[in-house]
């Protein structure tokens, strides 16, 4: 699968993904293809992200979306986001607008 970035753009081809050592399917079920425009400080995000975890612009937005998603539905439920410092000392709350 290839992605490209640059120009604050990227774009996600749809294509079935396969595990070439056991030939079955990756996915959950059909990909769709997603394009979008982002500014160039979100681009250079994703991409210092994609280096960092040494993956692919697909799976760095597949992995934002996924933790967006979970920020939203504990604050729907009533439940606090929250960031706790290495030492335990500091504790900063996660507000999403």
């Amino acid at each position: 699968m290839r992605d490209t970035i640059g120009n604050g753009e990227f774009s996600m081809p749809s294509a079935r993904r396969t595990n070439a050592e056991t030939n079955t399917s990756t996915d959950t079920g059909t990909l769709q293809r997603l394009s979008v425009n982002i500014n160039s400080e979100t681009a250079e995000k994703l991409r210092w992200y994609k280096e960092q975890k040494q993956t692919s612009i697909t799976e760095s937005v597949r992995r934002a979306v996924a933790l967006l998603y979970l920020v939203e539905q504990e604050s729907e439920g009533g439940n606090e986001i929250l960031i706790r410092s290495k030492d335990g000392k500091s504790v900063r709350q996660l507000w999403m607008i």
